[in-house]
C-alpha cells in the first residue's frame, strides 16, 4: 500500500509537470499569435498539447484546437496547403475525442472550424467539391445549434454558409446561390446584436458587403452597390484600427473594391481616389512579410484602382504604377498555388496594357494584352467559371477592336466579333444585364469599324442594332460613361451610313446622339472626349454643308474643328489635331468655291 501511494504521488507531481510545463508553450504561443506568427504559435501549441495529451482531457482539447486555428490563420494568410491540411488533421484529432462520435454541440463547432479550412483550400482551387464539403458540413451544424437552442455558434454556422455559397456562387452564371447568401447572412445578424456582440456583428456586415457586391454585378444598375458599402461602414464603426487591425484591413479593402465599381459606374473620380487610399491603408497592415496572400490581394486592387484613375487623364504614368501593383501581385500569385488570382492578376494586366496600346498606338502593347486574356483563359475555362471565361473574351474582343484600328489590319475586327460573341454565350439579360449590354456594345462598336473596311451599310445597321439594344440597359442614370459611349457609337455609325448611301436622313438623328453624349463628356470633366464630340459635331455641319446647307454650315462645321484642338490640346492628345488642321482647310476651300 506504502508503494502503490509513492506510484500515486509520483504519477500527480509528473502531471503536474507537464501540465506547468504546456501552460508555459501555451503563453509562449498566445505571444507569437500576438504578432502574427502564427507558425510558432501552431508548433508551441503543439507541443502544450503533447504534454497534457494523457493527463488533462480538456486542456488536450484547447490545446489542439487552439494548433489547429494557428494552422489555419497561417495558411490562410501564406497560403500554405500543408499548414491547412494540418489544420483538418488536428481538427480530425478532436473529433476523436469526443465518445461514442456523439453528434452533440462540440462535435458541430469542431466540423463547423474545420469546414472554414476547407472553404479556403476550395477558394484556392478550380474544382468547386471542397466548398460544397464545407457547405454540407455548415447545415449539418446548423441542425446540431438549432436543436441545442444555441443562437451564437447557430449564427457562426450561418455566417460561414453564406460565405461559402458567396465563393461558389460567383462562379455560376445563375444568381440563385448569391441570393441565397444573402438570406443567409441577413439571418445571421438577425442573431448577432451590435450592442451584445459588437465585433460578431461586424464581422457579418462586412460578409454581407461582399455578397451584396457580388450581387450588384449581375444588375444593370449595380443598385446593391451602395447597400455593399454602407455594410462595410457599418463594419468599420466597430472595427477601428487600434481594436482590431487585421479585421480594419480587409473590410478597408472590400470597401476599396466597391468604391473602385461605383466610381466607374457613375464617372466619379473622387470615389475611385478613396478607393486607392482605401487599399493603401489596409496595405500599412497586410505587410508582404507577415501576410503575403492579404498584400498580393490588395495590391491588385490598389491596381485596379490606379487603372480607374487612369481614365481620367491621358498620360501613362498612373498605369504603369498600376502595372507594377500587378506584377507585384503576381511575386505571390503564382499559377501553381493561386490559380484563380494568377487569373485575376493576368486579366488585369491584360486590361492595361490595352489602355496603354490604346493611348500610344503600340501594337505591341497590344498584343501583349491578347497574349494576358488568353493566359486566363487557361485557367477560366467555361465549364468551371463561366463568368470568367466570358470576361476573358468581352475583353479580349477589346482589344482585338484596338488592334486593328492601330495596325489596319481589318482581320482583328472579325477575331473581335468572334470575341463579343463568345462573351454573349454566357452573359445573358436575364442574368447579366449590364455585362450584356456592354458586350452588345462592344460588338456594335467593332461592326461599325468593319463596316468601314468593307463599305458594308448591312454591318453598318447591325452595329447601330447591337448599341440601341445595349442603350435599354446602360442608362445615363446609371452607367453614363457608357452611355454616352454608345451614344457616340450610333452618332458615327449613323454618319457614317449616310455618308455609304450618299443621304443626309441620317443627319438630325447623328445629331442627336452626339449632343447627347456632351451631357456626359463635359470639357472640365473629360477634355478628351468632349473634343472628339466637337469633331464629330463638326463632321455633322460639314455633311450639311455638303448637301446644301451653305456657308453657314461650313463656317459651323469650322467653329466645332477648332473646338475640337482646343480639347485635344488641353487634354495633352495632340495625335488628332493635324487630321482636324486637314479637315479646316478642306472646309475653307469649300467655302471658298462657295
Amino acid at each position: 500500500e506504502q508503494n502503490s501511494g509513492t506510484v500515486d504521488e509520483t504519477e500527480e507531481l509528473v502531471r503536474q509537470k507537464r501540465i506547468a510545463d504546456a501552460a508555459i508553450y501555451a503563453k509562449r504561443a498566445d505571444a507569437a499569435a500576438l504578432v502574427f506568427d502564427y507558425k510558432s504559435a501552431a508548433n508551441d501549441y503543439a507541443k502544450a498539447f503533447s504534454l497534457v495529451e494523457k493527463w488533462d482531457d480538456k486542456l488536450r482539447w484547447n490545446y489542439k484546437n487552439q494548433e489547429a486555428e494557428a494552422l489555419n490563420a497561417h495558411g490562410y494568410a501564406t497560403g500554405d496547403l500543408d499548414a491547412l491540411q494540418h489544420a483538418i488533421d488536428a481538427y480530425h484529432v478532436i473529433l476523436d475525442f469526443i465518445p461514442n462520435g456523439e453528434q452533440n454541440r462540440d462535435w458541430a463547432i469542431t466540423r463547423n472550424n474545420m469546414a472554414v479550412v476547407l472553404q479556403t483550400i476550395g477558394e484556392r482551387e478550380t474544382e468547386t467539391a471542397h466548398l460544397e464539403e464545407a457547405a454540407q458540413i455548415f447545415r449539418a451544424s446548423l441542425v446540431v445549434f438549432e436543436r441545442e437552442k444555441d443562437d451564437r455558434n447557430w449564427a457562426a454556422a450561418q455566417n460561414n454558409l453564406a460565405n461559402v455559397l458567396l465563393k461558389i456562387g460567383e462562379r455560376e452564371s445563375d444568381p440563385k446561390r448569391l441570393n441565397e447568401a444573402v438570406a443567409a447572412m441577413r439571418a445571421t445578424l438577425d442573431k448577432r446584436p451590435r450592442d451584445k456582440l459588437p465585433l460578431d456583428w461586424a464581422a457579418s456586415q462586412n460578409n454581407l458587403g461582399l455578397v451584396l457586391y457580388a450581387l450588384s454585378q449581375r444588375e444593370p444598375a449595380g443598385a446593391h452597390l451602395k447597400d455593399a458599402e454602407a455594410a462595410y461602414r457599418l463594419a468599420l464603426e466597430e472595427y477601428t484600427r487600434e481594436k482590431a487591425p487585421v479585421e480594419w484591413a480587409m473590410v478597408e479593402n472590400n470597401l476599396g473594391n466597391t468604391l473602385v465599381t461605383l466610381g466607374i459606374q457613375l464617372n466619379d473620380k473622387a470615389k475611385i481616389n478613396e478607393a486607392a487610399d482605401a487599399f493603401r491603408a489596409a496595405l500599412k497592415v497586410r505587410t508582404r512579410e507577415t501576410f503575403p496572400v492579404s498584400w498580393a490581394t490588395s495590391r491588385l486592387n490598389l491596381g485596379n484602382a490606379l487603372s480607374g484613375v487612369a481614365r481620367f487623364d491621358m498620360g501613362t504614368a498612373t498605369l504603369e504604377e498600376a502595372a507594377a501593383a500587378y506584377d507585384d501581385a503576381l511575386t505571390v500569385f503564382t499559377r501553381q498555388r493561386f490559380p484563380m488570382d494568377w487569373a485575376s492578376a493576368q486579366n488585369n494586366l491584360g486590361s492595361i496594357y490595352q489602355t496603354l496600346g490604346q493611348r500610344t498606338r503600340d501594337a505591341a502593347r497590344l498584343e501583349q494584352s491578347v497574349a494576358a486574356f488568353q493566359a486566363a483563359r487557361q485557367v477560366y475555362v467555361r465549364r468551371k467559371f463561366p463568368q470568367d471565361w466570358a470576361m476573358s473574351y468581352y475583353n479580349l474582343g477589346n482589344t482585338l477592336q484596338l488592334l486593328g484600328g492601330v495596325t489596319d489590319k481589318p482581320e482583328h475586327y472579325s477575331e473581335a466579333v468572334d470575341a463579343y460573341s463568345n462573351a454573349l454565350r454566357e452573359y445573358k439579360r436575364q442574368t447579366n444585364p449590364r455585362q450584356w449590354a456592354l458586350a452588345q456594345a462592344g460588338l456594335g462598336s467593332t461592326l461599325h469599324w468593319l463596316s468601314m473596311s468593307k463599305g458594308d451599310p448591312k454591318t453598318l445597321r447591325d452595329s447601330i442594332a447591337a448599341r440601341r439594344a445595349a442603350l435599354e440597359v446602360l442608362t445615363f442614370e446609371t452607367a453614363p460613361v457608357d452611355w454616352a459611349n454608345a451614344q457616340n457609337g450610333i452618332g458615327m455609325s449613323l454618319l457614317n451610313l449616310g455618308n455609304i448611301e450618299r443621304t443626309g436622313k441620317y443627319l438630325d438623328e447623328a445629331e442627336a446622339a452626339f449632343t447627347a453624349a456632351l451631357k456626359v463628356f463635359t470639357r472640365e470633366s473629360q477634355p478628351m472626349q468632349w473634343a472628339f464630340e466637337q469633331n464629330n459635331l463638326g463632321d455633322i455641319h460639314w455633311n450639311r454643308a455638303s448637301y446644301g446647307g451653305g456657308k453657314a454650315e461650313y463656317l459651323r462645321a469650322i467653329a466645332f474643328f477648332e473646338n475640337a484642338k482646343q480639347g485635344f490640346t488641353e487634354a495633352g492628345y495632340t495625335i488628332p489635331i493635324p487630321l482636324t488642321d486637314q479637315k479646316i482647310d478642306l472646309v475653307k476651300k469649300q467655302i471658298a468655291k462657295e
